[in-house]
């Protein structure tokens, strides 16, 4: 559960961290503050503060002194009424006051009472991440009272659950928002999906209150309503109205008894929660939001279902590249994740069109009646129909079927739109997987397919297939989707599916992939990185792209690609993108995350165009290259024969002894900033404000001969942070960038806090065994082969930071070898370390002895 709580987070909730991994301060950019729960809660809440409800970051402090009696507290965030007021700390003129606890304690300890008691404070809340109470001061009386929420940069507290439409704000993390909601709806024994389906009808309603004439909005609670049984029923009812006007509209989609399942009192603190944002205006999918957050838990894998990954259904679109003009379809749409990219793309593409305003909206309104889903799970039809009434009104296209069954029995509607030979594009994720209750084995479902039959390989090499159902063993279902799909899109369509990567070279899969060449033209196939689908199934997964065709060319080129970062860990925490200093990419106010996928789809257009540069990484081979014996279509199988080191890595990872990981999904990767060096005067080597200096020389010698020294007197302002970023500490893994390239060395005690040029890239990781498993990898010559064949330079050969983040490391699944081989790296080091003291003491010894200083 922890897993998907990091995952949860980590969809939205951007901190920003420095290359020693603390926390950037969200107020001052110049502190930094320990990367804790309650750290990153409180930051995430001061970004809310001044993004969602506009208080001017010179009105909030953090860990603020509050005078209660003769006893000083500090409070974690406080609000003041001016810049100047948060300048002096002024305790008269606070507004409102925070209290941030972390996610494992689950109450309120009084404090923050306290708080407002003792100050001008108005009100406040406490929140521990998923859960938030709020509170209000009463005049005159100065009673705390429970709230509904706090007011906006200037608006009054009575102002609360009084909205107009003009009020309402954009959220800035939704998943925040939706987290809370579940911990008010959620009821023991029920099904996660229910909820999710009940969070739905009320997101549509809301929508559908954004979307009426009136200003005054009807989805609203006020306190005073909150409070009084009969009024909160009151509001509750006006909610369950407005849902009542979508289930009316949209027969097709909810049944004429569908109702809001939550109660009045459960009901009444998700208004309270949502009143305030604007979902038509929200830059989320919310409803997808909505049910990733709700069902997450409950989806990992074991019915071969879970969550596409959103930046592989953004690399298949645009790889697939739709038009106004495409017929869409997607045969296990889930909540309908790709349909609705799709959309989005093609809207994207009109609206960058010079086609005048009225011409935009046609196409779009007929874009929407061309996308087509079909789903096993009745709950997911339901919500796939209900995101895409939020898009252009495109539900009429999803129907609820077993897509692997007859398509006859899909309704005559649909196949006269979508059925055999209409659709152009197929973008599926299919459920698959080897495990034994996902194989098909009914044999009404595998009469239908060649591959549900028994086979063997001639003496010729030619499949022969039997009158024997596979009935006993099944059939993974990704292969029957496969085969399904081919028969399905048109004559020179497009496919694009997700696979299990070991269909791609073993021997199930075979059949298929022989019809695959003899049916289609093979465009591209992308090896997806492991942790692409974590935390909730851990299956190592490939995309494959196909073009149906009747006479395939004898020869062509095929695209084929690994990727190596996917933008989180395998906790399903986000990794973001950084720059040679270490710190995070911003671009337009946003994290950008380490991912390739975005890259390798620019790669495959840039193939199409003819103009694609190859890379390790991205090559084309031709079909007559594919090995004749296996019809492999493993990328890895082909790589260019200049990349021995990465494919003897990669083919490790293949094995199920290792998994490959970025050494940057390990270990922060930084080298520091070019700065101006404040050197010490001649023969000063001591003093308050001296620091030693060690060169990438100074530092492979055990006696540190060559060490400089500086003195940060002489330093400005701007030079005493540089010195501070390239302050280097004990365990710190160090590569040099230039001259002597790819130079491993381990930072020991005698350079414990000392500045290091910025020519020495610094690893930094925090698992001891695995600090010592990788030191050991870099050393050798997989290790150095790996770092150095991507060195850049005309005149002297150099390495960055990013080269040495993205090296693949083999990763042993048995942890027990991490730990014999890295604490064994540890104790040379530490023996090592001994050595040079037990050298130091009997130099002084020595020099004692002789009576010299």
């Amino acid at each position: 559960m922890a897993e998907i709580d990091s995952w949860v987070e980590a969809q939205e909730f951007q901190i920003t961290l420095d290359a020693q991994g603390r926390i950037i301060d969200y107020i001052d950019n110049d502190t930094r503050r320990a990367n804790t729960p309650e750290e990153r809660i409180r930051q995430k809440m001061t970004q809310i503060l001044h993004c969602e409800f506009s208080y001017p970051l010179s009105h909030i402090g953090l860990e603020r002194s509050i005078n209660i009696g003769r006893e000083i507290k500090r409070a974690d965030i406080v609000v003041y009424n001016s810049a100047a007021a948060c300048a002096s700390n002024n305790q008269g003129e606070i507004y409102l006051i925070a209290e941030i606890k972390a996610p494992n304690i689950l109450d309120s300890d009084g404090q923050l009472d306290s708080y407002i008691s003792a100050t001008s404070a108005q009100g406040g809340f406490w929140t521990n991440g998923n859960k938030i109470e709020f509170y209000r001061k009463e005049s005159p009386t100065g009673n705390i009272i429970s709230w509904l929420g706090i007011p906006k940069y200037e608006q009054a507290w009575d102002s609360i659950g009084k909205y107009k439409k003009s009020d309402l704000i954009v959220p800035v993390d939704l998943k925040l928002a939706f987290r809370r909601c579940h911990n008010a709806i959620y009821r023991s024994g029920i099904d996660s999906e229910d909820i999710a389906l009940d969070m739905v009808r009320i997101i549509l309603s809301k929508i559908e209150d954004e979307a009426s004439a009136k200003e005054e909005c009807d989805f609203h609670i006020t306190p005073e309503e909150f409070s009084n049984e009969t009024a909160r029923n009151a509001a509750c009812t006006r909610v369950r109205k407005l849902f009542y006007s979508v289930r009316d509209r949209y027969k097709d989609v909810f049944s004429p008894t569908e109702e809001i399942t939550a109660s009045n009192g459960q009901l009444a603190v998700v208004i309270s929660q949502l009143q305030q944002y604007s979902f038509m205006d929200s830059p989320h999918d919310v409803i997808g939001t909505a049910y990733e957050t709700y069902v997450a838990s409950h989806l990992k894998g074991e019915r071969g279902q879970y969550f596409t990954n959103r930046l592989v259904v953004n690399m298949m679109v645009k790889m697939a590249a739709p038009t106004e003009r495409d017929i869409i379809l997607d045969p296990a749409c889930g909540s309908g994740g790709f349909i609705l990219t799709a959309m989005n793309y093609i809207f994207d593409n009109i609206d960058n069109s010079s086609r005048s305003a009225n011409s935009k909206e046609v196409l779009k309104r007929n874009v929407v009646h061309q996308l087509f889903g079909v789903d096993i799970s009745p709950k997911l039809v339901k919500i796939a129909k209900a995101n895409m009434l939020l898009g252009k009104d495109g539900h009429g296209g999803i129907e609820h079927a077993n897509s692997l069954d007859s398509i006859s029995k899909l309704s005559a509607h649909f196949n006269d739109l979508c059925g055999i030979g209409k659709p152009n594009i197929i973008l599926t994720n299919p459920p698959f997987g080897s495990g034994h209750d996902l194989r098909i084995k009914e044999a009404h479902i595998l009469s239908q397919y060649k591959n549900g039959y028994q086979w063997e390989v001639d003496d010729n090499g030619s499949i022969l297939y039997s009158d024997k159902l596979n009935e006993r063993q099944g059939v993974a279902p990704e292969l029957l989707f496969l085969e399904r799909c081919l028969e399905w899109v048109k004559e020179g369509g497009i496919i694009g599916i997700v696979m299990a990567k070991g269909q791609l070279d073993n021997r199930e899969a075979l059949a298929i992939r022989k019809t695959i060449c003899q049916k289609a033209q093979i465009l591209a196939v992308v090896n997806l990185h492991e942790d692409t689908f974590e935390p909730f199934c851990g299956s190592k997964a490939s995309v494959i792209f196909l073009r149906k065709q009747s006479h395939i060319l004898s020869d062509y080129r095929i695209f084929m690609a690994i990727s190596n970062k996917v933008g989180q860990t395998s906790r399903g925490e986000a990794i973001f993108k950084k720059d040679s200093d270490g710190s995070p990419v911003i671009k337009n106010g946003q994290h950008i995350l380490d991912e390739d996928l975005s890259e390798i789809a620019d790669s495959y257009q840039a193939f199409k165009n003819g103009t694609l540069v190859e890379s390790e990484f991205r090559y084309t081979i031709a079909f007559s290259d594919l090995d004749k014996s296996s019809f492999s279509l493993n990328p890895v199988h082909y790589l260019p024969q200049h990349n021995a080191a990465f494919k003897k890595v990669i083919t490790l990872g293949e094995s199920n002894d290792f998994e490959i990981h970025r050494l940057g999904d390990l270990a922060r990767v930084y080298n520091g900033p070019r700065f101006k060096r404040p050197y010490a005067d001649i023969g000063v080597t001591s003093g308050p404000t001296i620091r030693k200096y060690f060169t990438g020389t100074a530092l492979t010698q055990l006696n540190c001969d060559n060490v400089k020294y500086l003195d940060s007197s002489k330093a400005s302002a701007q030079v005493k942070k540089q010195l501070e970023a390239l302050t280097i500490y004990q365990g710190y893994i160090l590569v040099s960038d230039s001259g002597t390239l790819g130079r491993v060395t381990y930072a020991l005690q005698q350079h414990d806090g000392h500045v290091a040029t910025n020519n020495l890239i610094r690893i930094v990781v925090d698992d001891l065994p695995l600090r010592g498993y990788i030191y050991e990898f870099l050393q050798s010559e997989l290790g150095q082969s790996l770092m150095l064949k991507n060195a850049y330079g005309t005149n002297q050969e150099h390495l960055e930071p990013d080269i040495i983040a993205d090296i693949p490391i083999p990763i042993p699944k048995d942890r027990t070898i991490i730990e014999s081989i890295g604490n064994a790296v540890l104790e040379s080091i530490q023996e090592l370390e001994r050595s040079i003291s037990s050298g130091n003491k009997a130099k002084a010894k020595l020099l004692s002895t002789l009576g010299e200083n």
